[in-house]
């Protein structure tokens, strides 16, 4: 009688967990991949705004692991979309200038901050990019807050805050999609992991996904 009781019951679990596994992957068939909403952008980029310099990401935790690789993830994926000449800075470059690593958009700026950025490097913008809400294991979520700020004017060019998690549709649609492509395909098979398993390869979506929305000049 328990040998029954338990295969009963080990049948119902199997059958309530397919029920829902059918009704989740027929929510993520009928969504639309995400589209970042949370924008400020200008309409086109001034024809001058040739250079921009590019800040080390920012994160609460300096200890965070999405630091390790964040940096190089999203200096490439803003190259991708060759809009301006990109000054890469480090955070040792920082360090030197600055006496900090990393620079939050959110907290108060170093003296002079915007003045020695533009003699340092002879760009026209800066390029913040503040990381919050970091989860490495599944379902993931990163969220972003970018700014592009004018070096002469302090005004934004274009500004982001968006959180992407792979507990969404919406979100796991536009990483399945982003995997389809040849770049990525070829970096899961290297590192052994899809958009949605491995914490680059989803940085690097949410990456490419948040400077889509850039203007052009």
């Amino acid at each position: 009688m328990k040998l029954f009781t338990y295969l009963a019951l080990a049948v119902f679990i199997s059958l309530s967990f397919s029920c829902r596994k059918f009704k989740e992957e027929k929510i993520v068939a009928k969504a639309e991949p995400f589209t970042p909403t949370n924008i400020y952008p200008v309409e086109r980029l001034p024809l001058h705004f040739t250079r921009v310099a590019l800040l080390p990401c920012f994160h609460e935790d300096p200890d965070s692991p999405v630091l390790e690789f964040c940096d190089q993830i999203f200096h490439q994926e803003l190259s991708q979309e060759r809009i301006f000449e990109i000054v890469k800075l480090s955070p040792e470059s920082l360090k030197n200038i600055f006496g900090s690593r990393r620079i939050s958009s959110t907290r108060n700026l170093p003296a002079n901050f915007l003045k020695i950025i533009e003699s340092q490097t002879g760009a026209n913008g800066v390029m913040f990019i503040d990381l919050d809400s970091y989860r490495p294991f599944r379902p993931m979520s990163l969220g972003v807050r970018s700014k592009l700020v004018d070096l002469k004017t302090g005004e934004f060019m274009w500004a982001i805050d968006e959180t992407f998690d792979a507990g969404h549709a919406s979100v796991i649609v536009g990483a399945s999609q982003f995997q389809e492509t040849s770049q990525v395909r070829a970096l899961s098979n290297k590192t052994n992991g899809s958009v949605l398993h491995s914490p680059r390869n989803f940085t690097k979506y949410v990456a490419s996904t948040v400077f889509s929305t850039l203007p052009k000049r």
